[in-house]
């Protein structure tokens, strides 16, 4: 496995981790109740969205010279789902759309 690809791969594992961290906090009850509160929800956004942008340049660099295999396609398409639903929350909550 080449450099781009274990970045790729590892960003993937990594930023879905925190969605799904992030979620969890966020539909976990009450907001005094939860552990996370505004500010670690905040952080753990904008870390998981850099870390899947990061993974999704590498992703598209590695495609690009022609060596595809099949982890990095894979890495490539949940990244970019990923930061698509990050864009479409930012836009949703900045614009009310």
């Amino acid at each position: 496995m080449s450099t781009s690809t274990s970045i790729s791969f590892l960003s993937t594992l990594l930023s879905w981790g925190l969605a799904i961290f992030l979620g969890t906090q966020l539909l976990s009850g009450t907001f005094d109740g939860r552990t996370c509160q505004t500010t670690c929800v905040n952080t753990v956004f904008w870390a998981s969205f850099v870390i899947a942008v990061i993974g999704l340049v590498f992703g598209i660099a590695g495609t690009s010279t022609g060596r595809s295999g099949w982890i990095r396609t894979l890495s490539l398409i949940t990244l970019a789902g990923l930061c698509g639903i990050y864009v479409t929350t930012m836009l949703v909550g900045t614009f009310g759309i």
